[in-house]
């Protein structure tokens, strides 16, 4: 009986198995890997996108103008009138003083890269300005010196219409429209104020001021019969001559400047019986007076209501003196009442007495 044996070599089958799997894995991996390359592209150009985006945002911020100005008078101004169209720097805080400010490195650097440095020329500001400005050594700025009375309306459309007219220039924009509705808010403020002041009768009251508040006091109408220097400048004399001044002309208000003392004109005041008042002569210093405006109006507030209030001290200081008059009358009366009395009972006993005389001569004589 024959067998038979069959060896069969599978050896070739597997290798191919393996072979055609290693191809599998690879193409699964080379399709990842392309994902993966393309996603990683794809992402790269949304990161550079991003970033260009970024640094064309920052571009566009650093091209604003930088403007710079000494006071918030000025700078409420172009604040208002160029709004996020360039970046605006005031140098002095609206709560002091120029007098007062302390140059900053950070102001100098400002002013080195500003395109246009808006200034008032005024005492407050030598003694520091030109320092300032060569510090800053920057030889393409534009200096705007806008100088005058700017705490009246038309002191104040006049700023406006001088600093508007230097930015449109500068800037190359139209800010005519602009210009004229800050001029119409001004004009709308006015006369509210004016009005008031007619109805209040402010020009028959007299007042005492800080120098630097004049001329809104006396536009509003007050009758101003003297002023003051800032009162570290005063010597005893000068307010000793300020209280009998405010005294023999009965003022009604003493009024302080905030920027230079809000405390100085309350002393005068209790000496005399007026009534003490502080007004700001800078935008921004009190919450609510952003620009000139709003500044007039809470100056106005202050003025009416001190008044008011001086008024209504007057008046009961009149009451008292009436009712001190009619005390006065009722004394006298009693007094004069009580001699009456007496003249009347000095008077009824003389005439007892000369009517027991003639009776007595009577019965002498019917005796006789």
């Amino acid at each position: 009986m024959h067998s038979f044996s069959f060896n069969i070599d599978i050896c070739p089958f597997s290798h191919l198995l393996t072979q055609k799997k290693k191809e599998s894995e690879n193409m699964i991996k080379k399709n990842v890997l392309a994902t993966l390359v393309t996603a990683l592209l794809v992402l790269g150009m949304l990161v550079s996108e991003l970033y260009l985006g970024m640094a064309r945002a920052q571009e566009n911020q650093a091209e604003k103008p930088i403007i710079v100005c000494t006071t918030n008078v000025l700078g409420s101004i172009v604040k208002e009138l160029v709004g996020e169209e360039a970046d605006v720097i005031v140098l002095v805080n609206p709560g002091l003083c120029p007098a007062d400010y302390d140059m900053k490195p950070s102001d100098i650097y400002a002013l080195s890269r500003a395109k246009i440095f808006f200034y008032h020329g005024i005492p407050g500001e030598k003694p520091w300005l030109q320092s300032l400005i060569e510090a800053a050594g920057n030889e393409n700025l534009t200096q705007v010196k806008v100088s005058g009375i700017y705490n009246t309306p038309e002191g104040a459309k006049n700023y406006i219409r001088i600093i508007g007219g230097n930015l449109s220039q500068a800037l190359s924009i139209d800010l005519s429209s602009k210009i004229e509705q800050m001029i119409a808010e001004i004009e709308e403020a006015a006369n509210e104020i004016a009005n008031e002041a007619q109805s209040l009768g402010v020009s028959n009251v007299n007042v005492i001021c800080m120098k630097w508040q004049k001329p809104f006091v006396e536009w509003v109408g007050f009758n101003v019969i003297a002023v003051y220097n800032p009162p570290e400048t005063l010597s005893a004399s000068d307010i000793a001559n300020l209280i009998d001044t405010a005294r023999t002309n009965h003022a009604a208000l003493i009024i302080d400047n905030l920027q230079v003392s809000a405390e100085f004109g309350a002393s005068v005041a209790s000496e005399v019986g007026a009534v003490h008042v502080v007004l700001t002569n800078f935008p921004g210093a009190i919450p609510g007076t952003e620009n000139l405006a709003q500044m007039f109006r809470y100056n106005a507030k202050q003025l009416f209501e001190g008044l008011r209030r001086w008024q209504t001290i007057e008046g009961m200081k009149a009451l008292v003196s009436e009712n001190e008059n009619l005390k006065n009358q009722l004394t006298l009366y009693q007094s004069l009442s009580a001699v009456v009395a007496v003249i009347a009972v000095v008077e009824f006993v003389l005439l007892l007495v000369k009517a027991r005389k003639h009776h007595e001569v009577k019965l002498r004589d019917f005796n006789q």
